[in-house]
């Protein structure tokens, strides 16, 4: 009876120590996950020079710890969202320019595509194509621009690379996209070399990036800026429906780190570990798309009689209601 009395205590000790062990270890864990977190989200974090400060957050000082325990999701915020085709040598300029109304509390963001030709005034340099303010000024000129030009106040911004866009997608092991027809279009001048097959696939990240950029074409008419933007907005459904799978959530590091390598942003590690919160919830997120709308035209600039995309002030606040109706709690 001793005996068993004995091993009864022993056995509550060594479940103590045990628990104990493993309770002491999840903490170190998250401790060393919130770290490497923090020195992630340093690498990629790049403020515009001169912007106010950070989106309000219900809890703006979160401690490591409560990264991903925020009772309250960010409030609604305009995101600026750049494309940049950069080279060696060479200026980067964006080669994809969206604007994202987000609203987390209720799960949903409001897209708008901005045709790269648009004509407006550039902020100190004039009128122009609007994808020519990347290189001009960097993401600060693309978002004074477009504040200007649709009378809204951007928060944020973030901006990635074509690498970072090809790793991302290889990553989370390519999209399924129903391609609608051929595409084939090589120019030797840049490395470009387009070859996709029509029919519902699996692309890679070169693919999903040929996809996404593809407009002229060696097999006859060549695509509309709509119909190119139409296959970004497709693009980033697809990706974004990925990003809120199990497997994204098993290779979130991995993804960081190409993040980190490619990505630029003035989101704060709270604000994004908020976003991950708000949008990884079960409850099925709502993205709506759409897209800038004006006619090509030609028009002399700088003494040259060139093509550029006219937007008519209906548009601008038709959008600008958009976005002020998504904003709006």
């Amino acid at each position: 009876m001793m005996f068993l009395s004995f091993m009864k205590k022993r056995w509550k000790q060594i479940a103590f120590h045990t628990l104990s062990c493993l309770t002491l270890a999840a903490l170190v864990a998250v401790a060393y996950t919130a770290y490497q977190y923090k020195q992630m989200t340093q690498k990629w974090y790049a403020p515009i020079e001169g912007s106010p400060g950070s989106v309000q957050h219900a809890a703006a000082a979160l401690p490591p710890r409560d990264l991903l325990t925020a009772a309250e999701p960010l409030k609604p915020f305009l995101l600026l969202l750049l494309g940049v085709d950069s080279r060696d040598g060479e200026s980067a300029r964006s080669d994809t320019i969206m604007l994202a109304a987000i609203h987390p509390e209720k799960q949903s963001a409001y897209l708008i595509s901005i045709p790269r030709d648009s004509y407006m005034q550039l902020s100190g340099k004039g009128y122009d194509k609007v994808n020519h303010a990347m290189a001009y000024g960097g993401p600060k000129l693309v978002k004074e621009t477009l504040e200007k030009f649709l009378d809204v106040k951007i928060d944020r911004y973030l901006s990635v690379d074509f690498e970072g866009f090809r790793q991302i997608v290889d990553e989370l092991g390519g999209v399924s996209i129903d391609v609608k027809k051929r595409m084939k279009y090589s120019d030797p001048s840049d490395d470009t070399y387009i070859d996709i097959q029509p029919g519902l696939q699996t692309l890679t990240g070169e693919q999903a990036l040929d996809y996404a950029r593809y407009r002229k074409s060696d097999l006859g008419k060549e695509d509309s800026d709509y119909q190119r933007i139409n296959r970004q907005q497709e693009i980033i459904r697809a990706l974004a429906a990925k990003g809120a799978s199990v497997q994204a959530y098993a290779k979130a590091f991995s993804l960081m780190e190409i993040v980190g390598n490619h990505v630029k942003t003035d989101l704060t590690d709270e604000e994004i570990a908020a976003l991950l919160l708000a949008y990884g919830d079960p409850t099925p997120n709502v993205i709506r798309t759409d897209t800038l709308v004006g006619q090509d035209e030609r028009i002399w600039h700088n003494g040259i009689l060139g093509w550029y995309h006219l937007v008519p002030g209906t548009e601008r606040e038709r959008v600008h209601q958009q976005i002020v109706q998504t904003l709006a709690r």
